[in-house]
């Protein structure tokens, strides 16, 4: 009878500590899914960089500065992509 008993008591030991984790677990996403969200709202007008004006282009550029121009424009694009993906997750 005493080995019934010490194993209902560790049953219900390890299904309390269960219950308390998902708890936590699931107060923890509120938390900072609020902290996100408010995050999001205070950010929302400063996240964005100012856009930085290309160059004036020459009548006829050559062609390792167009493609020096445009490998920048990417990088920028690239960038601007990274923040909003960053800022949205």
């Amino acid at each position: 009878m005493d080995v019934l008993l010490e194993i209902l008591k560790w049953v219900l030991i390890v299904f309390v500590a269960g219950v308390i984790g998902q708890l936590g677990k699931s107060l923890t996403l509120k938390i900072l899914d609020a902290r996100r969200k408010k995050k999001e709202a205070a950010g929302a007008q400063s996240t964005e960089p100012p856009l930085v004006p290309l160059p004036a282009k020459s009548a006829a550029p050559d062609a390792k500065t167009a493609k020096e121009l445009t490998k920048q424009q990417k990088k920028t694009a690239k960038a601007q992509q990274k923040r909003r993906k960053k800022a949205s997750d």
